[in-house]
């Protein structure tokens, strides 16, 4: 089995990777930042993992007519990032647009505290970018805009068959309620945060 992973803003591909061998060791993994495409990709697997900017974007390709595979996980989505745009998100649009600005003039610090926002481990920050600044810009921007009518309507008809989404209720990004929500299928999962790890299980087991 071909497993494709879209990880969050900001996180390395190679960060997911001692996760994914965890949650399925006999896989084979195809592990991708949630840049342009990134969600186009993962579709030729047999499976997807998208977590949290990477389940935005499967989200938003599948509203435009993407075909995925029947198993896909998405944890913690969203379809709108900022405060302002539905009840999703807990991060303000100027909160995001500060950030921009941070990134380009610290992009290492920008990183820094955004995962510690997210709740997100600091151990693993490096003194290199994850991925290029200009797409680490342009995910920002994306975030502060609103979710297109398409894929507010898509996410409101229900998941697909096969499909399941997770969202902790302690999620320092997320309101767990308006994601549930915007987002028909996705189930709540108390005392969890905003990290992928406390999704995942091993693959003889069953997500949660």
């Amino acid at each position: 089995m071909m497993i494709g992973w879209v990880g969050g803003w900001g996180i390395s591909p190679a960060e997911l990777r001692p996760l994914a061998e965890v949650h399925a060791p006999h896989a084979q993994h195809v592990l991708l930042a949630p840049i342009p495409g990134a969600a186009e990709a993962a579709a030729d697997c047999d499976a997807v993992v998208a977590w949290s900017f990477g389940a935005h974007r499967v989200l938003e390709a599948a509203s435009r007519g993407v075909r995925f595979p029947d198993k896909v996980l998405l944890v913690a989505p969203f379809t709108s990032f900022c405060s302002e745009d539905g009840g999703c998100g807990k991060i303000s649009r100027t909160q995001v647009q500060w950030l921009v600005r941070q990134l380009r003039q610290d992009p290492l610090a920008a990183l820094a505290d955004f995962r510690v926002r997210a709740g997100l481990a600091l151990s693993v920050v490096r003194d290199e970018l994850p991925y290029s600044q200009e797409l680490l810009e342009e995910g920002l921007m994306r975030l502060a805009e609103p979710a297109s009518a398409g894929l507010v309507a898509y996410a409101r008809r229900g998941l697909p068959d096969g499909w399941e989404a997770y969202v902790g209720d302690n999620d320092p990004l997320l309101h767990a309620e308006g994601v549930v929500d915007a987002i028909k299928g996705c189930v709540r999962v108390e005392g969890a945060g905003h990290m992928l790890s406390e999704f995942l299980v091993k693959e003889d087991g069953h997500a949660l």
